[in-house]
């Protein structure tokens, strides 16, 4: 690795271009940064793959996850459909059992503090189920994490900006990934 960096340069670089992936040694670097990086951090797809939740428990800075039903569900080491028929449920016991913030992905998407704390989207509609959408809140959410906004309030303000994105980017068309982003400027502006 680079010395003070931790990671190596052609590592940074693999990730840069292919992104995490889900080969056996990828969890192990995901599993060893969730330990000791010092910052939040919001893990997203590949990146939950890799981990427990008695991984993500580990954690002395603030964590927030982003799973769809799917990945909700491998985390709790249950069905899809027992995470659909019980969605609070389930988000209850992601934050809690991890000591996270939980936004479960899906329709009312929901946001779980660690507190218990509970907030429901009903502003998201069908144009948010597209490829792509999810990487977007994703981003939303790290980005207002660097800018100093608690996990709680980061993770709330992400679910309304993607929501309302979709909202200004519905058309008569199918909505795509880069219409949200397009329309997040406009949405922030407003």
């Amino acid at each position: 690795g680079v010395k003070g960096q931790g990671l190596a340069v052609e590592a940074e670089d693999r990730l840069r271009q292919a992104g995490l992936g889900r080969e056996a040694g990828t969890g192990d670097l995901v599993r060893g940064l969730i330990r000791t990086v010092k910052h939040p951090v919001v893990l997203d797809a590949d990146g939950l793959w890799h981990v427990t939740l008695d991984d993500l428990a580990l954690r002395t800075f603030p964590t927030i996850i982003t799973p769809h039903a799917g990945e909700a569900a491998r985390l709790l080491g249950i069905a899809r459909e027992e995470v659909d028929a019980a969605r609070l449920d389930a988000a209850n016991e992601l934050a809690r059992r991890a000591g996270v913030v939980a936004l479960l992905k899906g329709p009312g998407t929901l946001v779980v503090g660690t507190d218990g704390a509970v907030a429901i989207d009903s502003l998201g509609g069908p144009e948010l189920a597209t490829a792509g959408s999810g990487d977007v809140l994703t981003g939303i959410v790290a980005a207002l994490l660097a800018k100093g906004l608690n996990p709680w309030s980061a993770a709330c303000t992400a679910v309304a900006v993607h929501s309302l994105s979709g909202q200004v980017a519905k058309s008569g068309r199918s909505t795509i990934a880069s219409d949200l982003v397009e329309a997040i400027t406009e949405v922030l502006r407003d």
